[in-house]
């Protein structure tokens, strides 16, 4: 919810795209900072700590952009948000991996990706109910950190896993499944790119900030409901394929958004199209390495995974942002279509 927020009260005062661009980059790099230190992190304070401490700490970027308006300070308030967010995606997703059967990991794992992705869209729609002006969105913000920490009053105490095996399974999944790292680095641009800019093409097409926000919400959707189904699948076809079909996916999303500067009813269906490919190939990456691999290997190999998708996540708004300026109207679409042929290019059958 807060992301959307400061990127939109970016746009109503007419920052530049490239500006927008790398703020947007901002919250991923900071993830791609802090990915690599998780299972130290989890080793040293376990779990419990580290999920309080990274639950608690983005309180203080809400307290900023309350406070202040002057982009340096919000640069800072999406740092915190990243290395905290980030401390927390891997130590999460690294254990639901591991504590699922094998034979029905794939579901589980879209179960679980289902509940992240309601996330995605229920706070961009509260974006849409509460305004992104004074301190009311910020004050819900608040609200649901908090009540996000007081559902950690009864989390289980679990043995964390061993920090030098975590260390070595971190550089052992590139050497092992590039494949999977490609993927990786491709779905977090494509996750990250149209969250920072299909709200400011919305803006851009004479749509209210409200509406704007809904888009995020429209790609929240998309992840939503395509984890079941994707998880489903992954239990009984070839990885490859599917991850296949999320890029061809992307591809025709890309193609119709140069439509969609005549027509921008079309942003709708290719925000819920973006946003279930990128959904797809993340949980299609993470159920790839929930097979593979295991305890403290597991650990450092979901690092690993977060660290590529968040490379990507830094690249596709700072890029976007720069397509952007260089071509207003089909910069954009350009570097969508063209990101998901080198996905198509680079990952072939038995590749993963």
């Amino acid at each position: 919810m807060l992301m959307p927020i400061m990127i939109l009260r970016l746009a109503a005062r007419d920052e530049p795209s490239w500006v927008i661009g790398f703020f947007g980059a901002t919250l991923f790099i900071a993830i791609f900072i802090v990915t690599p230190f998780a299972a130290v992190c989890t080793r040293r304070c376990g779990l419990r700590a580290t999920y309080i401490l990274s639950g608690g700490t983005p309180l203080l970027a809400v307290a900023i952009v309350l406070t202040t308006s002057q982009l340096a300070w919000w640069f800072l308030a999406a740092v915190v948000l990243g290395l905290f967010g980030g401390l927390r995606w891997v130590t999460a997703e690294a254990y639901v991996a591991e504590l699922a059967p094998a034979a029905r990991r794939g579901v589980i794992i879209g179960a679980f990706e289902t509940m992240v992705g309601a996330c995605f869209v229920v706070g961009p729609l509260l974006v849409s109910y509460s305004g992104i002006e004074g301190a009311r969105p910020l004050a819900i913000c608040g609200g649901l950190l908090v009540l996000g920490l007081l559902c950690l009053l009864g989390l289980p105490a679990i043995a964390p896993h061993g920090e030098g095996s975590a260390r070595a399974a971190f550089t052992r999944l590139a050497r092992e499944r590039p494949a999977i790292v490609i993927a990786a680095v491709i779905g977090g641009m494509l996750e990250s790119a149209p969250t920072t800019f299909l709200p400011v093409v919305g803006l851009a097409s004479g749509a209210a900030a409200a509406t704007a926000a809904t888009l995020v919400a429209v790609l929240g959707v998309g992840g939503f409901i395509c984890q079941l189904p994707v998880g489903h699948y992954a239990d009984k076809f070839a990885l490859e394929r599917l991850f296949r079909i999320c890029l061809w996916g992307v591809l025709a999303g890309g193609l119709t958004l140069v439509a969609a500067v005549e027509w921008p009813v079309l942003l709708w269906p290719i925000a819920l199209l973006w946003g279930a490919a990128a959904g797809g190939i993340y949980t299609l990456a993470m159920i790839t390495i929930g097979h593979a691999y295991s305890g403290a290997n597991l650990v450092g190999a979901t690092a690993a995974l977060v660290f590529a998708y968040s490379l990507g996540g830094a690249a596709g708004p700072a890029l976007a942002g720069l397509a952007i300026g260089a071509a207003p109207a089909y910069g954009f679409p350009a570097l969508m279509s063209a990101v998901a042929v080198l996905g198509l290019l680079l990952i072939r059958e038995r590749s993963v």
